[in-house]
Order: C-alpha cells, then structure tokens, then sequence
C-alpha cells in the first residue's frame, strides 16, 4: 500500500516538475494562456447558453452515429463480398478441373492419332528408312537431285555462247532463288 502511494505521489512531482520546467520557455507560456483564456471564454459562452450546447453535442453525436453506420455497412459489405467469394471458390476450382480435363483429353486424343498416322505411314510405305520424322529428308533429297540437274543444264546452257541460252538460265537461275 506504502508502495503505491509513493508511486503515485513521483507520478504527481514529476509532472509539477515537468510543467514547471515547460513553462520557463516563453513561447509556451504564451500558447498556454492563449489556451487557457479560449477555454474559458468558451466556458462561460456554453454556461450562459446551454441550449446550443446541447444541439452541438446532438451534431457531434449524430456525425457519430452516421460514422458508425457507414462503417458497420462497409463492414457488411465486404462480409457479403469475401462470402461470395468463399462460395465462387469451389466453382472456380471444378471449372479448372474440368478445362484440366478437356486438355488432357485432346492431349491423349492427339497422341493417338500421332500414333495411327505412324501405323499408317509404315504399312502404306514398308521401308525402314522412312518414319514419320523422316518424310523431310527424302523429299530434300529429291529436290536436291532436281536442282543438280537443273544446274548441269544451266552451265551446258552457258557455255554455247547463245543470248537466247543465257536468258533462259537466268530465268532458271531466278526461279530456283
């Protein structure tokens, strides 16, 4: 009990002390008694007018209240907006497994149909050189035995010395470009 008193009684002295010591610095003092002089010039102006106290303190209240209500609305609103979402979550996740789904549907639809293209490839064309990978090669193969022809022509062409001839290769000569 000693103790408490004590504590109190150091509260009490250090503030008289710290308002003390604010108070020798001249520009306090001076915000103080303007402070001190308003808050007791609006003191006798409330006690001699009681009533429009009483309707400023209705405002205030009333700006409370309003306050308040619009808080608790938007507290309502984002309560009705994060449920909305609790309950669109499992939708959106069984719209994802289902399109999760579909695609690994197409995904083995498009593997089998690789592989009967293949099966199809191998029985119409038995050779073992030839697989569905290797349709390329054979073909530029091919195209380039027609360009080697082509080039034996066009320097036989060339070499005879014949305007016409010339003209003709470089014809040959562009569209092979």
């Amino acid at each position: 009990m000693m103790s408490q008193n004590k504590l109190l009684q150091g509260l009490l002295v250090g503030a008289a002390l710290g308002v003390i010591v604010s108070l020798l610095d001249r520009n306090t003092r001076d915000d103080v008694m303007n402070k001190s002089k308003n808050l007791s010039s609006n003191a006798k102006y409330y006690a001699q007018n009681r009533e429009e106290l009483v309707s400023s303190a209705k405002q205030q209240a009333e700006k409370v209240q309003n306050l308040y209500s619009r808080i608790a609305e938007d507290a309502s609103y984002v309560g009705e907006k994060v449920n909305e979402l609790k309950g669109l979550t499992p939708q959106v996740k069984e719209m994802a497994l289902e399109t999760k789904e579909a695609f690994v549907e197409t995904k083995e639809a498009l593997v089998e149909t690789k592989e009967d293209v293949a099966t199809a490839l191998k029985e119409d064309n038995p050779s073992p050189t030839t697989s569905l990978g290797n349709n390329d090669e054979s073909t530029n193969k091919n195209s380039n035995n027609n360009n080697n022809n082509n080039n034996s022509s066009n320097n036989n062409n060339n070499n005879s010395g014949n305007s016409s001839n010339n003209s003709t290769a470089a014809t040959n000569s562009s569209k092979k470009a």
